[in-house]
Protein backbone atom coordinates (compact mmCIF):
# COMPACT_ATOMS: atom_id res chain seq x y z
CA UNK A 1 0.00 0.00 0.00
CA UNK A 2 1.48 3.52 -0.77
CA UNK A 3 2.78 4.09 2.77
CA UNK A 4 2.26 8.13 2.11
CA UNK A 5 -1.42 7.23 2.15
CA UNK A 6 -1.84 5.15 5.06
CA UNK A 7 0.22 7.66 7.13
CA UNK A 8 -1.98 10.53 6.05
CA UNK A 9 -4.82 7.96 7.11
CA UNK A 10 -3.70 7.72 10.72
CA UNK A 11 -2.97 11.12 10.50
CA UNK A 12 -6.63 11.87 10.18
CA UNK A 13 -7.79 8.98 12.25
CA UNK A 14 -6.57 11.43 14.87
CA UNK A 15 -8.22 14.14 14.44
CA UNK A 16 -11.37 14.79 17.28
CA UNK A 17 -14.84 14.86 16.34
CA UNK A 18 -17.61 14.82 18.92
CA UNK A 19 -15.20 14.03 21.77
CA UNK A 20 -15.88 14.93 25.20
CA UNK A 21 -12.85 17.02 25.88
CA UNK A 22 -11.61 18.54 22.31
CA UNK A 23 -12.82 20.80 20.15
CA UNK A 24 -14.00 19.01 17.20
CA UNK A 25 -11.64 19.49 14.47
CA UNK A 26 -8.32 19.76 16.89
CA UNK A 27 -5.98 16.78 17.96
CA UNK A 28 -5.33 15.57 21.21
CA UNK A 29 -2.19 16.43 23.03
CA UNK A 30 -1.33 16.05 26.83
CA UNK A 31 1.05 18.10 29.57
CA UNK A 32 2.84 16.56 31.98
CA UNK A 33 4.76 17.83 34.86
CA UNK A 34 6.94 16.13 38.44
CA UNK A 35 8.21 13.30 35.97
CA UNK A 36 3.91 12.00 34.67
CA UNK A 37 2.21 12.29 38.23
CA UNK A 38 0.87 15.85 37.03
CA UNK A 39 -1.18 14.62 33.74
CA UNK A 40 -3.87 16.75 31.85
CA UNK A 41 -5.62 16.66 28.67
CA UNK A 42 -4.97 20.09 27.01
CA UNK A 43 -7.34 21.60 24.78
CA UNK A 44 -4.67 23.82 22.81
CA UNK A 45 -5.19 24.62 19.31
CA UNK A 46 -0.51 24.63 19.20
CA UNK A 47 -0.08 21.35 17.82
CA UNK A 48 -3.37 21.40 15.41
CA UNK A 49 -1.83 24.30 14.04
CA UNK A 50 1.60 22.56 13.72
CA UNK A 51 -0.02 19.58 12.20
CA UNK A 52 -1.85 22.00 9.87
CA UNK A 53 1.01 23.82 8.58
CA UNK A 54 3.15 20.57 8.16
CA UNK A 55 0.49 19.48 5.82
CA UNK A 56 0.16 22.79 4.25
CA UNK A 57 3.36 22.96 3.26
CA UNK A 58 3.89 19.39 1.24
CA UNK A 59 0.77 20.15 -0.83
CA UNK A 60 2.91 20.02 -3.91
CA UNK A 61 4.22 16.30 -2.88
CA UNK A 62 0.34 14.83 -2.44
CA UNK A 63 -1.44 12.66 -4.70
CA UNK A 64 -4.80 13.43 -5.93
CA UNK A 65 -6.09 11.33 -3.49
CA UNK A 66 -3.82 12.01 -0.85
CA UNK A 67 -4.50 15.78 -1.53
CA UNK A 68 -8.37 15.33 -0.68
CA UNK A 69 -7.52 14.25 2.35
CA UNK A 70 -5.21 16.38 3.67
CA UNK A 71 -7.39 19.63 2.27
CA UNK A 72 -10.23 17.58 4.26
CA UNK A 73 -8.37 17.45 7.87
CA UNK A 74 -7.39 20.98 6.78
CA UNK A 75 -11.23 22.31 6.37
CA UNK A 76 -12.06 20.44 9.92
CA UNK A 77 -9.20 21.99 11.99
CA UNK A 78 -9.86 25.69 10.57
CA UNK A 79 -13.52 26.73 12.47
CA UNK A 80 -12.18 25.62 15.62
CA UNK A 81 -8.99 28.56 15.47
CA UNK A 82 -11.64 30.82 16.08
CA UNK A 83 -11.92 29.87 19.61
CA UNK A 84 -8.28 31.01 20.21
CA UNK A 85 -8.30 34.21 18.36
CA UNK A 86 -7.56 37.53 20.73
CA UNK A 87 -10.75 38.12 22.58
CA UNK A 88 -11.31 41.74 21.15
CA UNK A 89 -11.11 40.43 17.84
CA UNK A 90 -7.47 41.44 17.20
CA UNK A 91 -5.34 39.38 14.66
CA UNK A 92 -3.44 37.40 17.26
CA UNK A 93 -4.00 33.86 18.32
CA UNK A 94 -3.86 32.25 22.12
CA UNK A 95 -2.42 28.85 22.97
CA UNK A 96 -5.62 28.30 25.02
CA UNK A 97 -9.25 29.17 24.30
CA UNK A 98 -10.09 33.15 24.62
CA UNK A 99 -14.02 33.80 24.87
CA UNK A 100 -14.08 32.89 27.57
CA UNK A 101 -11.06 31.91 28.52
CA UNK A 102 -10.69 28.45 29.08
CA UNK A 103 -6.75 28.34 30.50
CA UNK A 104 -4.93 25.01 31.69
CA UNK A 105 -7.60 22.94 30.73
CA UNK A 106 -8.33 20.48 33.27
CA UNK A 107 -6.49 21.55 35.87
CA UNK A 108 -7.72 21.88 39.57
CA UNK A 109 -6.31 25.12 40.03
CA UNK A 110 -4.83 27.01 37.94
CA UNK A 111 -7.54 27.39 35.68
CA UNK A 112 -9.59 29.08 38.78
CA UNK A 113 -7.88 32.54 38.25
CA UNK A 114 -7.22 35.16 35.96
CA UNK A 115 -3.47 35.47 37.38
CA UNK A 116 -2.97 32.43 35.70
CA UNK A 117 -4.32 33.51 32.34
CA UNK A 118 -1.38 33.86 29.83
CA UNK A 119 -1.29 36.75 26.74
CA UNK A 120 -1.56 35.95 22.93
CA UNK A 121 1.72 35.04 21.19
CA UNK A 122 4.05 34.87 18.57
CA UNK A 123 4.04 31.71 17.97
CA UNK A 124 0.38 30.31 17.70
CA UNK A 125 -0.19 33.54 16.07
CA UNK A 126 2.11 33.09 13.51
CA UNK A 127 1.52 28.72 12.58
CA UNK A 128 -2.16 29.37 12.62
CA UNK A 129 -2.10 32.56 10.49
CA UNK A 130 -0.39 30.11 7.99
CA UNK A 131 -2.86 27.53 8.12
CA UNK A 132 -6.10 29.68 8.18
CA UNK A 133 -7.11 31.87 5.94
CA UNK A 134 -6.87 35.00 6.72
CA UNK A 135 -6.69 38.88 4.59
CA UNK A 136 -3.81 40.86 3.87
CA UNK A 137 -5.21 43.50 6.24
CA UNK A 138 -5.19 40.81 8.91
CA UNK A 139 -1.40 40.13 8.36
CA UNK A 140 0.00 43.35 8.32
CA UNK A 141 -2.34 43.97 11.53
CA UNK A 142 -0.43 40.82 13.32
CA UNK A 143 3.19 41.82 11.92
CA UNK A 144 2.17 45.38 13.55
CA UNK A 145 1.79 44.05 17.13
CA UNK A 146 4.63 42.00 16.75
CA UNK A 147 6.36 45.26 16.37
CA UNK A 148 5.11 47.46 18.71
CA UNK A 149 5.71 44.71 21.46
CA UNK A 150 9.40 43.53 20.29
CA UNK A 151 12.29 44.23 22.70
CA UNK A 152 12.99 48.04 23.12
CA UNK A 153 9.84 48.90 21.61
CA UNK A 154 7.91 48.10 24.73
CA UNK A 155 10.57 47.48 27.13
CA UNK A 156 13.81 45.79 27.31
CA UNK A 157 14.11 42.29 29.22
CA UNK A 158 15.32 42.65 33.03
CA UNK A 159 17.08 39.47 32.53
CA UNK A 160 18.60 39.50 29.28
CA UNK A 161 20.99 36.74 27.56
CA UNK A 162 24.59 37.22 27.95
CA UNK A 163 25.55 38.36 24.52
CA UNK A 164 22.10 39.26 23.44
CA UNK A 165 21.29 41.99 24.95
CA UNK A 166 20.45 44.77 22.79
CA UNK A 167 18.76 42.82 19.94
CA UNK A 168 15.36 44.65 19.21
CA UNK A 169 14.21 41.40 18.15
CA UNK A 170 10.24 40.12 18.39
CA UNK A 171 8.98 39.86 22.10
CA UNK A 172 7.38 35.92 23.09
CA UNK A 173 4.29 37.31 24.22
CA UNK A 174 2.19 40.18 23.25
CA UNK A 175 2.43 41.50 26.92
CA UNK A 176 3.40 44.67 29.23
CA UNK A 177 3.00 43.31 32.48
CA UNK A 178 5.31 40.28 32.27
CA UNK A 179 9.21 39.76 31.65
CA UNK A 180 10.54 40.06 28.08
CA UNK A 181 12.47 38.29 26.25
CA UNK A 182 13.07 36.02 22.41
CA UNK A 183 12.53 32.62 22.10
CA UNK A 184 15.35 31.29 18.95
CA UNK A 185 11.89 28.65 17.47
CA UNK A 186 9.24 31.01 17.82
CA UNK A 187 11.32 33.81 16.27
CA UNK A 188 11.77 31.03 13.15
CA UNK A 189 7.95 30.59 13.08
CA UNK A 190 7.30 34.19 13.15
CA UNK A 191 9.79 34.61 10.45
CA UNK A 192 8.49 32.14 8.37
CA UNK A 193 4.89 33.93 8.49
CA UNK A 194 6.19 37.13 7.40
CA UNK A 195 8.64 35.43 4.62
CA UNK A 196 5.78 33.17 3.34
CA UNK A 197 3.25 36.41 3.14
CA UNK A 198 6.40 38.58 1.75
CA UNK A 199 5.25 40.69 4.00
CA UNK A 200 7.34 44.12 4.55
CA UNK A 201 10.47 43.23 6.31
CA UNK A 202 11.84 46.02 9.05
CA UNK A 203 14.38 46.64 11.85
CA UNK A 204 12.61 43.62 13.42
CA UNK A 205 13.26 41.23 10.88
CA UNK A 206 16.88 41.64 10.30
CA UNK A 207 17.39 41.62 13.67
CA UNK A 208 15.72 38.39 14.18
CA UNK A 209 18.26 37.07 11.67
CA UNK A 210 20.77 38.46 13.38
CA UNK A 211 19.97 36.49 16.58
CA UNK A 212 19.50 33.23 14.71
CA UNK A 213 22.70 33.41 12.96
CA UNK A 214 24.34 34.73 16.05
CA UNK A 215 22.99 31.25 17.90
CA UNK A 216 24.03 28.96 15.39
CA UNK A 217 27.83 30.84 14.33
CA UNK A 218 29.07 30.69 17.78
CA UNK A 219 27.43 27.95 18.42
CA UNK A 220 24.92 28.76 21.88
CA UNK A 221 22.16 26.35 20.04
CA UNK A 222 24.85 23.95 21.68
CA UNK A 223 26.13 25.30 24.48
CA UNK A 224 23.17 26.95 26.02
CA UNK A 225 19.89 25.42 24.34
CA UNK A 226 17.66 26.76 27.22
CA UNK A 227 19.02 30.24 27.31
CA UNK A 228 18.24 30.47 23.38
CA UNK A 229 14.86 28.90 23.50
CA UNK A 230 13.28 28.34 26.53
CA UNK A 231 9.62 26.93 24.74
CA UNK A 232 11.66 24.16 22.67
CA UNK A 233 15.34 24.10 25.04
CA UNK A 234 16.43 20.97 22.71
CA UNK A 235 19.37 21.46 20.54
CA UNK A 236 17.26 19.13 17.87
CA UNK A 237 14.44 21.31 18.06
CA UNK A 238 16.45 24.28 17.68
CA UNK A 239 18.21 22.76 14.65
CA UNK A 240 14.67 21.62 13.47
CA UNK A 241 13.19 25.16 13.08
CA UNK A 242 16.34 26.89 11.69
CA UNK A 243 16.48 24.55 8.93
CA UNK A 244 12.61 24.82 8.36
CA UNK A 245 12.97 28.33 8.16
CA UNK A 246 16.20 28.43 6.49
CA UNK A 247 15.66 25.36 3.29
CA UNK A 248 11.59 26.54 2.85
CA UNK A 249 12.06 30.00 2.42
CA UNK A 250 15.01 30.33 0.57
CA UNK A 251 16.80 32.72 3.68
CA UNK A 252 20.08 33.72 2.23
CA UNK A 253 21.04 34.86 5.48
CA UNK A 254 20.81 31.61 6.99
CA UNK A 255 22.07 29.91 3.90
CA UNK A 256 25.53 30.69 5.08
CA UNK A 257 25.23 27.75 7.71
CA UNK A 258 23.95 24.97 6.38
CA UNK A 259 26.77 22.89 5.56
CA UNK A 260 27.74 23.37 9.51
CA UNK A 261 24.22 22.28 10.58
CA UNK A 262 24.51 19.28 7.38
CA UNK A 263 27.64 18.03 9.69
CA UNK A 264 25.75 18.52 12.91
CA UNK A 265 22.91 16.68 12.49
CA UNK A 266 25.23 13.64 10.93
CA UNK A 267 27.06 13.53 13.90
CA UNK A 268 24.53 13.65 16.43
CA UNK A 269 21.89 10.73 14.11
CA UNK A 270 25.31 8.76 14.51
CA UNK A 271 24.98 9.31 18.45
CA UNK A 272 23.32 5.79 19.87
CA UNK A 273 22.01 7.50 22.85
CA UNK A 274 19.72 9.62 20.91
CA UNK A 275 16.00 8.23 21.14
CA UNK A 276 13.93 7.40 18.11
CA UNK A 277 12.31 11.00 17.33
CA UNK A 278 15.31 12.59 17.72
CA UNK A 279 16.57 10.66 15.31
CA UNK A 280 13.97 10.90 13.03
CA UNK A 281 14.18 14.51 13.40
CA UNK A 282 17.71 14.75 12.22
CA UNK A 283 17.20 12.86 9.57
CA UNK A 284 14.40 15.44 8.55
CA UNK A 285 17.13 17.83 8.68
CA UNK A 286 19.64 16.12 6.32
CA UNK A 287 16.81 15.13 3.93
CA UNK A 288 16.29 18.85 3.55
CA UNK A 289 19.68 20.26 3.76
CA UNK A 290 20.72 17.76 0.94
CA UNK A 291 18.15 16.06 -0.25
CA UNK A 292 18.26 11.95 -0.74
CA UNK A 293 16.54 8.56 0.09
CA UNK A 294 17.44 8.00 4.01
CA UNK A 295 15.74 5.50 5.92
CA UNK A 296 15.34 5.39 9.58
CA UNK A 297 13.11 2.95 12.17
CA UNK A 298 9.88 3.96 12.57
CA UNK A 299 8.82 5.18 16.45
CA UNK A 300 7.05 2.74 18.67
CA UNK A 301 3.57 4.37 19.69
CA UNK A 302 5.14 4.35 22.92
CA UNK A 303 7.86 6.85 21.58
CA UNK A 304 5.16 8.81 20.03
CA UNK A 305 3.26 9.65 23.26
CA UNK A 306 6.30 10.40 25.46
CA UNK A 307 8.70 12.60 23.30
CA UNK A 308 8.04 16.29 24.49
CA UNK A 309 8.11 18.87 21.39
CA UNK A 310 7.25 21.87 23.86
CA UNK A 311 7.49 22.81 27.45
CA UNK A 312 6.22 26.05 29.30
CA UNK A 313 8.46 26.86 32.25
CA UNK A 314 6.44 27.30 35.77
CA UNK A 315 8.92 30.33 36.38
CA UNK A 316 9.78 31.45 32.79
CA UNK A 317 6.79 34.34 33.33
CA UNK A 318 6.93 35.51 36.98
CA UNK A 319 8.33 38.71 37.77
CA UNK A 320 10.97 38.61 40.48
CA UNK A 321 14.29 37.82 38.95
CA UNK A 322 15.93 35.52 41.50
CA UNK A 323 13.09 33.22 40.86
CA UNK A 324 13.50 33.45 37.19
CA UNK A 325 16.95 32.26 37.66
CA UNK A 326 15.20 28.57 38.47
CA UNK A 327 13.26 28.35 35.35
CA UNK A 328 15.96 26.48 33.76
CA UNK A 329 15.52 23.54 36.24
CA UNK A 330 13.48 20.44 34.01
CA UNK A 331 11.68 20.21 37.82
CA UNK A 332 9.94 23.30 37.39
CA UNK A 333 9.23 22.27 33.44
CA UNK A 334 5.36 21.63 32.20
CA UNK A 335 5.67 19.42 28.80
CA UNK A 336 4.00 18.87 25.99
CA UNK A 337 2.50 15.68 24.21
CA UNK A 338 0.54 14.79 20.76
CA UNK A 339 0.48 11.38 19.51
CA UNK A 340 -0.73 13.08 16.20
CA UNK A 341 1.82 15.61 16.00
CA UNK A 342 4.66 12.43 16.21
CA UNK A 343 2.73 10.64 13.25
CA UNK A 344 2.72 13.97 11.13
CA UNK A 345 6.23 14.46 11.59
CA UNK A 346 7.34 10.63 10.11
CA UNK A 347 4.77 12.06 7.55
CA UNK A 348 7.14 14.66 7.00
CA UNK A 349 9.66 11.91 6.58
CA UNK A 350 8.04 9.94 4.02
CA UNK A 351 7.34 12.67 2.13
CA UNK A 352 10.61 14.25 1.71
CA UNK A 353 11.85 10.81 0.80
CA UNK A 354 9.02 11.04 -1.80
CA UNK A 355 10.23 13.70 -3.14
CA UNK A 356 14.24 12.87 -3.43
CA UNK A 357 13.08 9.61 -5.45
Amino acid sequence: MNPVLAQLQVVASLQCKNDLYFTDGLFACERRWAKGLYKRKDNTAFFTACIGFTLMRYKKLFTKEELILANSILEKMNPAFEKYRNKDGHASYNFWQTKPSRHFPGGYFAKRFTFFMIPDDIDDSAMIHLVKKHTNDDQLLLKSKMVSFALGNLKWPDKPVKGYENFKTYNTFFVKNMPSAFDICALCNALYFIYYYQLPLNEQDEQSLEIISKCIAEDDYMKRPYSMSPYYPSVILIIYHVVRLMIDLNVTQLLAYQEKLYNQCVKMRSNNKINTIERLLLTICIQKLKPSLYFVTAPSHKEKAHYPFFIAGILGEVSPKWLRSASFLSASHIKYFSVAYAETIWLEHLLLNRAAN
